[in-house]
């Protein structure tokens, strides 16, 4: 059998035929049909220098020239892919390297390539805005000596994230030579600004320091001060400056005033257990969005020292006392009060006149100041023990009381029923609300020489007071002004 390089013996050799047994095997070796080549022939084909063998290598010589081109091409593009693939990968590193190490060393932006490379990189945070549509201002107190970076720092903080990459902040102050410019104090920006707007700001000059505006008008208690301070935090002039005090600490001493203050104010001797009410001087103040209770308490007695009558605080201290209770219920009583002097016809000296009749035995037997103030004061009291705090800046204060019977037969709770006057004797506990100068002089000073014991609002727009001696006439001016028929 012949095996030709691996392949299967030829088939045709033995196939369908019977061999004769007496005729030789022959055994094919393979090469029984090779024919050697003239070798005449092949000397005259061969040249100088050329291999002593019959296959001619010139043969498919361009061949292996196209295979050679196309191996070049194919490392050239393996080798464009791997570089360009290394740029992708290591030219933002490098970048970013570069940068960073421009806002540590500000001196290399001199170098044209490192700047350019630098505003490149930088340049979305440049010139985007963080929120476009956020303008909530944002306040950014500047310090003696800060540098941009810290700035930049202070302005990317969570809190407060006006800018997205500090880096280009101080990129942006360098190139505009401005970080020497930096104006110590407080500013205001926003989220929608870019950062050259935002450095327009902080180089200007800051803006004033900001103040809360509190209106305490005369006849306020203090739980409607209360309410005020809260009203201020919730809706703070500035929302940048919002007022920031404790107002349940500024509540607990003004009703409870410890010794150490009192003793700042040798001529306020209160009773035991009174509270500051009627102290606490109605006036108009601007205060520092982070006033304490104390300070803002120290700045209302100060203004009662500063604005109460002349002579005022000269009066014995339980003196001093009794005439605030009597210009508290002045305050309530009349429309009309003039400046110090008031004119001749000021209700306010008649109205204190009256009430102090009232404590005159010899006039008025029963002693009973019949004050409706006094139970409206108490009524509102009843209310403010039993809701909190934070709810009184809703409240309606001073409501006429309502009931189906006589106000005497109206029974308040604890220490509160003294201040139903219809049905105790004399002034009530406390003053009922802070009087402002005009009430304290009226207090001062008042008319009882004319005698009057009653007295009621004209309803007539004209916010005076009708003036009664006897119950005669007081019924005489219920029916002119139009309360009974």
């Amino acid at each position: 059998m012949t095996v030709r390089g691996g392949r299967k013996p030829r088939a045709n050799r033995f196939s369908g035929v019977q061999r004769d047994p007496t005729t030789p095997v022959v055994v094919d070796a393979g090469w029984d049909d090779y024919t050697p080549p003239d070798p005449k022939r092949m000397a005259s084909r061969r040249r100088p220098g050329e291999f002593q063998t019959g296959r001619d290598y010139r043969k498919g010589r361009s061949g292996g020239l196209r295979r050679l081109l196309g191996f070049v091409l194919f490392v050239a593009v393996i080798g464009g892919l791997v570089v360009g693939g290394l740029q992708f990968v290591v030219r933002p590193v490098v970048t970013n390297g570069i940068v960073d190490w421009a806002a540590g060393n500000p001196t290399a932006l001199q170098v044209p390539f490192v700047s350019d490379i630098v505003r490149g990189t930088l340049w979305s945070a440049i010139s985007k805005p963080v929120d476009p549509t956020n303008k909530k201002p944002v306040v950014i107190v500047i310090g003696a000596g800060s540098t941009p970076l810290a700035i930049g720092e202070q302005l990317a903080e969570p809190d407060v994230a006006v800018i997205s990459d500090v880096r280009a902040f101080v990129y942006e102050s360098i190139e505009k030579g401005v970080t020497a410019n930096f104006q110590v104090g407080r500013h205001v920006v926003a989220k929608s600004m870019t950062i050259d707007q935002i450095i327009a700001i902080l180089t200007s000059p800051p803006v004033a320091p900001p103040t809360v505006h509190l209106v305490f008008r005369e006849g306020l208690r203090i739980e409607q001060m209360v309410a005020e301070l809260e009203d201020k935090e919730l809706h703070p002039d500035d929302p940048t400056a919002p007022l920031t005090m404790n107002v349940s600490q500024f509540y607990d001493l003004a009703m409870h005033p410890p010794a150490d203050l009192l003793a700042q104010y040798k001529w306020l001797q209160l009773p035991a257990g009174a509270s500051l009410e009627g102290f606490l001087f109605p006036a108009t103040y601007d205060v520092a969005p982070d006033t304490t209770p104390g300070q803002l308490i120290g700045l209302l007695l100060d203004a009662f020292v500063r604005y109460a009558p002349a002579g005022f605080l000269k009066l014995p201290p339980a003196q001093i006392y009794r005439t605030v209770q009597i210009a508290a219920l002045v305050q309530t009583e009349a429309k009309k009060i003039t400046s110090n002097p008031p004119k001749n016809t000021d209700d306010g000296p008649l109205v204190a006149g009256a009430y102090l009749n009232r404590l005159n035995p010899k006039l008025w037997p029963t002693g009973l100041l019949d004050a409706d103030p006094t139970l409206n004061y108490a009524n509102d009291s009843v209310w403010l023990q039993s809701h909190p705090i934070e709810s009184w800046v809703n409240y309606t204060f001073w409501t006429s009381i309502k009931t189906t019977g006589p106000l005497s037969q109206v029974v308040f709770p604890g220490t509160l029923a003294a201040y139903n006057t219809y049905h105790h004797a004399g002034l009530p506990p406390m003053p009922i609300c802070s009087p402002g100068a005009d009430a304290l002089w009226a207090a001062m000073n008042a008319n009882t020489a004319a005698g009057y014991l009653y007295f009621l609002s004209k309803n007539d727009g004209s916010g005076t007071l009708a003036f009664a001696k006897t119950q005669a006439e007081q019924n005489a001016n219920l029916k002119k002004y139009g309360y009974t028929k």
